[in-house]
């Protein structure tokens, strides 16, 4: 059985979220729930050092990866940064200043950002919040205004800013280097990797890791300390409502065509698993940042990489996250929305260790159940028109990943009662992201044996220090009929991030959950059934409420 979040974790990163970012802040000085420095309306696509090489790099061999970047076409595919991670380092000088290591970086790094600048790229660079870098290196701490100037004058265009050799508090620190960047007169991407999500992190930078180092394997790896490709994507799915324009989710950098390369970096996958690896980063919104030798890659691994269809996913304008709707054991339901009217792209995900036929309902993806085509993005291929689903065979490891165009339908979350027992005392809660910042109301709509339409409407809201709450959510009629309460957006603007929780009573004992959504678009079809669950001292907790069976 994979690992997957608790129930108990996810409900203190709820309480987390609600608390977070109170404090010392008023109405005059709110905090955005993106950084709002105008960069990474979608993710960033290029190319990093470390997971090929380590600290096994030099001037020459970052020149020929960004001269291999344009020869190979991946430059005209959409890659630009070519950034140099750990090592590049080696002491401060006199004054203070950041010193590149004179024997492998000889030109120094403003030369270096020229010649990557030359030829149409983008110019990337690592530094850690703490006294030394992972390896060794010096760190910003105490310098960060320092080194953001000298970036700038390099021609710096991405910091990525690791979390080692640190003492003092990590989200005052990270804070500081996006004052420093934001001060040093250029615009430089904010790439946060802290190793795991914290709900301040939108607010600091462009991106942030959410998780651990990736190592060059599908599924575990005894002894590496690296995550397998598997579990790096259950883990960045729990955080699918925060992504958006202006902030992404980082799962790491991508390890396609590194065939186990490097003792420590694991045993490498088949061209199915990196198939899998770069179309679910795609469709996750996640940054493309490209770590194997680009000067020597073979055909398979450049048609993956350069696959235009897949990179369109991830780049779409939207800036949606995927997230897993279904999940069917070892079979696994994925959708994104994307530009355009009914227009979904769907990873039907197989886990397990022989070929499966995979089902999706249009119903799943939240749209109507008539005619829908299919184009399969890997093939790059129509599929054809398909009524009311598509089901496709997925080899093992292997996700079919395809566009689905058919009919949209109202954006709304509609939850239906599918246990016989009489449940009371209903609340349904929404707290959701409208133009970066946060939204939070609740509608009490007491015993679920009716019909009940509530309006979600961001406007009209008063400011309490971290979020807009008062009369968001409110019932707009109540019918008898079958037991469904409907959530329908009525407010214009586009909603990224969605969290629905109710809280009711069944047999006279609370009972809660909820359920993420990202950009809400379509109707998501939820049931609701207090069966199963455990008691965390005050109220069963349990997935109560989940996408419906199809």
């Amino acid at each position: 059985m994979r690992p997957t979040r608790s129930r108990a974790a996810l409900c203190a990163l709820l309480t987390s979220l609600m608390l977070a970012g109170t404090a010392a802040i008023d109405a005059h000085h709110r905090p955005a729930a993106a950084l709002d420095n105008g960069l990474e309306r979608t993710p960033v696509m290029g190319w990093n050092s470390w997971n090929r090489y380590q600290c096994n790099i030099n001037e020459a061999l970052v020149r020929r990866q960004a001269d291999a970047m344009v020869s190979t076409g991946m430059r005209d595919a959409g890659y630009r940064y070519i950034n140099v991670d750990d090592c590049w380092q080696s002491s401060r000088d006199s004054a203070g200043n950041i010193v590149a290591d004179p024997v492998r970086f000889p030109g120094g790094m403003k030369a270096l950002g020229d010649y990557i600048h030359a030829r149409g790229l983008k110019f990337g660079v690592y530094s850690d919040r703490g006294t030394l870098t992972c390896a060794g290196r010096p760190g910003s701490q105490g310098h960060e205004y320092q080194d953001a100037r000298s970036y700038a004058a390099w021609g710096v265009d991405l910091l990525k800013y690791d979390n080692c050799n640190a003492q003092l508090d990590q989200q005052s620190q990270y804070e500081t280097m996006r004052d420093a960047l934001a001060a040093s007169g250029r615009q430089i991407v904010y790439s946060i990797c802290a190793w795991e999500f914290k709900p301040w992190q939108p607010k600091a930078g462009n991106q942030a890791r959410t998780t651990g180092d990736i190592g060059d394997d599908y599924t575990s790896h005894p002894g590496n300390g690296l995550l397998p490709v598997d579990r790096i994507i259950d883990i960045n799915n729990d955080y699918a409502m925060y992504a958006h324009p202006g902030y992404f989710n980082d799962p790491d950098m991508l390890q396609v065509g590194n065939y186990g390369t490097g003792s420590t970096n694991g045993n490498g996958m088949t061209d199915t698993e990196y198939q899998t690896h770069f179309s679910m980063w795609a469709l996750m919104a996640a940054p493309l940042i490209a770590g194997n030798d680009l000067t020597a890659m073979n055909a398979a691994t450049r048609t993956i990489l350069t696959n235009p269809e897949v990179i369109a996913v991830d780049q779409d304008p939207l800036g949606a996250q995927g997230r897993r709707i279904r999940d069917l054991g070892d079979q696994e339901i994925w959708s994104k929305k994307v530009q355009g009217s009914g227009v979904r792209v769907v990873a039907l995900w197989n886990r397990a260790a022989a070929t499966a036929s995979i089902h999706v309902d249009w119903s799943d993806i939240g749209l109507g159940a008539g005619t829908a085509t299919v184009r399969d993005l890997h093939a790059r291929a129509d599929r054809g028109s398909f009524t009311g689903g598509y089901t496709t065979a997925v080899p093992s490891h292997g996700v079919a990943l395809l566009r689905v165009a058919g009919a949209e339908t109202p954006d709304a979350v509609r939850i239906t009662k599918t246990d016989p027992r009489t449940i009371t005392g209903l609340r349904v809660r929404t707290e959701f992201l409208i133009n970066d910042e946060w939204h939070d109301d609740f509608e009490d709509t007491g015993t679920l044996d009716h019909s009940t339409t509530l309006n979600l409407d961001g406007n009209g809201a008063t400011w309490n220090g971290s979020r807009w709450v008062g009369d968001l959510l409110r019932t707009a009629a109540s019918t008898a009929g079958p037991a469904v309460v409907t959530v329908d957006r009525t407010d214009p603007r586009p909603i990224y991030g969605v969290r629905v929780s109710v809280s009711f009573t069944v047999d006279g004992q609370p009972h809660y959950d909820y359920e993420d959504l990202n950009l809400l678009s379509g109707t998501a079809n939820l049931q609701l059934n207090a069966n199963g669950g455990s008691w965390n001292g005050t109220q069963w907790v349990g997935d109560f409420l989940r996408p419906s069976a199809a």
